[in-house]
Formats: structure tokens, sequence, C-alpha cells
């Protein structure tokens, strides 16, 4: 694994891709995640540095600094990226990722973030003193080790997972649970999915956004690599046979999708099965527009923070 410090020359807050985020600051403070996902929608980038290298913008908290000190409208909060994973066990990310939390979180600015990762007891014991401020996001479809290890070898276990949400919820706060790449077939089963949410029972989590795989060149690719000697990826290639075109706002691009009424009876029955757990689990238009035009997931983000209101208008009046 090679890491290198690279120069941030840009404004480090800026604007999200995202169609449920598109008026929300983000950053994202390096290129590159050490937890090579089979699945990972940013190894397809043009800007991304190659497996097995991470480029990190050192100089990133100082230029937040700067920025927050001449903003004439602070944003009520940012969205950390999950191009890379902010909370991936590399020492460098990880001092670049609390120092620009650190100086949000100074100035009163409400942090959202999503991890795979584990979460330092350094960053636990910052969210602690700014809990109305802080929203996490838990990446997890499933306690199954061997099919977590297969699909994300070198995330988080799901235990490890299961421990962050149980930390988190310690110091006052009650994560979301992602469940984003479901996998028709493997993940998305009804033993799978209610496993998962009764591990969750006695956290008090009740929000899970869900969200299926969706298919590029470049992500096949990499799911035949990870997978070409498990049962596994020719299981999952059969249910895209059927699948479909897909204009993904939220990237800007065309991917193929689950067929549309497949995701729409499973994300119904997920929704069922999590109800029983008392688990609210929804889907956003961001990434399924043939589904609902609700950008939900910036709108429940939203809801975490008390000055969603002059969020809205972080990009216009000049900022």
């Amino acid at each position: 694994m090679h890491i290198n410090f690279i120069e941030r020359k840009g404004h480090v807050l800026t604007r999200s891709t995202l169609k449920c985020l598109s008026q929300v600051a983000s950053v994202n403070p390096a290129l590159g995640c050490i937890h090579q996902c089979a699945y990972c929608y940013a190894r397809g980038y043009s800007i991304y540095p190659g497996d097995g290298k991470v480029l990190v913008y050192g100089n990133m908290p100082e230029k937040l600094k700067q920025e927050l000190s001449t903003r004439r409208r602070l944003p009520a909060y940012v969205f950390f990226s999950p191009t890379c994973d902010v909370l991936q066990p590399i020492p460098q990310v990880l001092w670049v990722t609390y120092n620009l939390m650190s100086a949000l979180l100074e100035y009163g600015v409400g942090i959202n973030l999503l991890t795979k990762g584990r979460i330092p007891s350094k960053f636990l014991e910052l969210f602690s003193q700014y809990r109305k401020l802080v929203h996490v996001q838990i990446g997890i479809t499933t306690v199954d080790r061997d099919i977590q290890k297969k699909m994300e070898p070198y995330a988080a276990t799901p235990q490890e997972r299961l421990l962050n949400i149980k930390r988190l919820c310690e110091t006052g706060i009650v994560p979301e649970v992602k469940l984003d790449p479901l996998i028709p077939g493997v993940t998305d089963t009804e033993s799978n999915v209610t496993a998962l949410f009764k591990a969750l029972q006695g956290f008090g989590v009740h929000s899970a956004c869900m969200n299926y795989l969706f298919l590029r060149p470049q992500i096949k690719k990499n799911l035949c690599k990870a997978l070409r000697n498990t049962p596994f990826l020719q299981k999952i290639l059969g249910y895209y046979q059927s699948g479909m075109s897909l204009n993904l706002l939220a990237e800007r691009s065309r991917v193929t999708a689950l067929a549309v009424e497949y995701r729409k009876q499973a994300y119904g029955n997920i929704s069922r099965w999590a109800k029983d757990f008392g688990v609210h689990a929804y889907v956003c238009g961001c990434k399924n527009p043939d589904i609902t035009g609700e950008p939900l997931c910036g709108m429940n983000w939203g809801k975490h923070f008390e000055k969603g209101f002059g969020q809205k208008r972080l990009f216009e009046e000049g900022g």
C-alpha cells in the first residue's frame, strides 16, 4: 500500500454530486481506499489513483479553517463523502479526517459520515462532545462474516460494525444503518436481513436506508475478479441478465440496475421485515429515480441538524 500526501488546490467544501444532497457541502479528504470492496463504484472513477494507492490531502485542515473564517454563511452540516471511507485504517487519512471534523464542530457545523470501518476511540470522544451536531451512518448488509469478507475484504467485520453502533449509542448518538449495496440473492434474503435486524435489536436503531448494487463495466470487472472462485458470482450476474439501463442522477451516468419490479418487491419485503424489529427502512430517489422522486437521504439527514433551513442557500449569494 502506497500512501502519499498531495495538495488540495481548490475549495475544501464542494457541492455533492448526489441529487439528494446537491445543496449540501461535502468534503473528501483522500482519493483511494484500503477496503477494496468488490462493488465499489469509486474504483471506476477517472480520479481513482488505482488499487493499492491512497492520496491524502494533507493541507485540507488548514484550508478548511481559512474557508470557515471567511465565509459569510456557514453550512448547517457537511457530508463526508464515501468516495473514500474517511475512517479507513490509515493513520494519515484518520489524522486529516479528525482535524477536519474538529474544525467544523468547533464552528458549530454538523457532520454527517458514512463508514464501513472501525471508529477509533478518539473520534468517539470528539463526537460525544457534539452529539447534536453528529450524524453517523454505518454501512452493513450482513452479519455473515464469510459473505462480508468476500465482498469487503479489508473493511471492518460485521461484529466490529455492531460494536461501532453499540459505542455510538453509549455516547448518545443513535446511528442510521445503510443497507447499501444489497446484493441480489445473497444479502437480500429473508434469513440474511432478519439476522441483521435481530443483531441490531437493543441498540435503538430505528432508521435504515437501502439500495441495490448497480453495475458499470469496472464494477462488473472487479466483482468477477473478487468472486471468481465463489458460488456467488454467477448467481449475482444472473439477476442482472434481465436488468435495465438506468440514468443514475446521483452519479450523472447510466448504469445497469436490477429490473424495477424486482427492486420494488424486494424493497417492500425488506421494509416489512425491518418493521418487525422496529426499524423504518426507506429508499432514496437519488439511486432509485424510477421508484421514487423523493430525495429522502438529504431530507432525513437534515432532520438531525437544527440549522437545516440555512443549508439550502449554502451555494447561493456568494457562499
